[in-house]
């Protein structure tokens, strides 16, 4: 008998995530996070787990969604004049669009 895949994890893979944005890390790793997250997941999977990994993308999307809504409502609060925090911040930004953007097209793709 085949082993059964691991559980899909989306609490630490989003904490994964947001370490790397917080960093920030450069869109294109964020990019290459995602995928390696879903073709992990996808292993050896079946019919079953792909719907419910097609679920799980989904989820992850909205939350991720809401992180970049809160991101953007604290850039609204950094002073303009903070320049290294407003580019810290503004590549947090691209980094968590980056990685929904990832999890968008992972979801189409299933």
């Amino acid at each position: 008998a085949d082993p059964r895949p691991e559980p899909i994890k989306t609490r630490p893979a989003l904490q994964k995530l947001a370490d790397l944005a917080a960093r920030p890390s450069a869109p294109e790793r964020m990019r290459r996070e995602v995928e390696g997250m879903v073709k992990a997941w996808l292993d050896g999977a079946s019919a079953d787990r792909r719907i419910e990994l097609k679920e799980k993308l989904g989820e992850m999307e909205e939350q991720l969604q809401a992180g970049i809504e809160s991101a953007g409502d604290m850039m609204d609060e950094v002073d303009a004049d903070n320049a290294a925090a407003r580019r810290h911040g503004d590549n947090a930004l691209a980094a968590l669009k980056a990685a929904r953007q990832a999890l968008l097209a992972a979801g189409l793709a299933l």
